[in-house]
C-alpha cells in the first residue's frame, strides 16, 4: 500500500514542474493582446505555488512527525504515522513564510484571487505553440487532480484531510479553465 508521503512527494514534484511551465508560457504572453490570457494562466500560476509550498510543508510536517516518534514513542510496529484529529500533530507556519518571496505583494495577490475572470478576451493562435503547452498541462493537471484525490481521501489528520480536498477543488477549476482554452489552442480541437 503506498504510503501518504509518497503521494504528497508527487504532488510536490509535479506542482513544481507546472509553475515552471506556467512561468515559461507567462513569459511568452507578452503582447497586449493577452492581457487577459496571462491574468488568468497567472492566477493559476499563484495557485499552484501555494499548492507547492503546502506540499513542502506538509513533508517537513510528516518528517517532522517520524522524527517526534522516533524520539517520543515507538516505531517498531508503525508503518506511517496516524496522525489522531484533536491532538495538536501538525503545526503549519503562520504568514506562509517563503511563499511571501516568490509571489507578488500581498495587495496583488488578493485580487487574483478574489475570482477567477468570468470574460476573457482570448487573440488567435498565431503559431500554435499555446496549444501544445495547453496539452501538457492538461496531462499535469489530470494527475495532480487524481493524487489530491487520493491524498484526500486518504489523510488521517482532518487539516490535511481538508486542504488536500480544497486544493482538489482548485484543481478541479484549473482543469475546467484549460480544458476550455484546449478548445480554442489546442491540437485537441480538431478531433474533439
Amino acid at each position: 500500500m503506498e504510503r501518504m508521503i509518497t503521494t504528497v512527494e508527487e504532488l510536490k514534484r509535479l506542482e513544481a514542474k507546472a509553475e515552471k511551465e506556467y512561468r515559461r508560457l507567462l513569459k511568452k504572453l507578452k503582447d497586449p493582446e493577452y492581457a487577459d490570457l496571462r491574468a488568468l494562466i497567472l492566477r493559476m500560476a499563484i495557485d499552484t505555488a501555494f499548492h507547492k509550498h503546502l506540499m513542502e510543508a506538509l513533508e517537513r510536517a510528516y518528517h517532522e512527525s517520524l522524527k517526534l516518534v522516533d524520539e517520543y514513542g515507538t516505531r517498531e510496529d508503525v508503518g506511517e504515522i496516524a496522525l489522531i484529529p484533536g491532538l495538536p500533530t501538525m503545526v503549519m507556519p503562520l504568514g506562509f513564510g517563503a511563499i511571501g518571496a516568490r509571489v507578488p505583494p500581498e495587495e496583488i495577490i488578493e485580487e487574483y484571487l478574489k475570482d477567477f475572470p468570468t470574460e476573457v478576451v482570448l487573440p488567435e493562435n498565431g503559431d500554435g505553440k499555446l496549444g501544445e503547452l495547453l496539452g501538457e498541462y492538461i496531462k499535469l493537471q489530470e494527475r495532480m487532480l487524481e493524487l489530491y484525490d487520493r491524498l484526500s481521501r486518504r489523510a488521517f489528520h482532518p487539516v490535511v484531510r481538508g486542504l488536500a480536498t480544497e486544493i482538489k477543488r482548485n484543481e478541479e477549476q484549473h482543469g475546467a479553465i484549460l480544458k476550455k482554452l484546449d478548445e480554442r489552442y489546442g491540437t485537441h480541437s480538431a478531433g474533439a
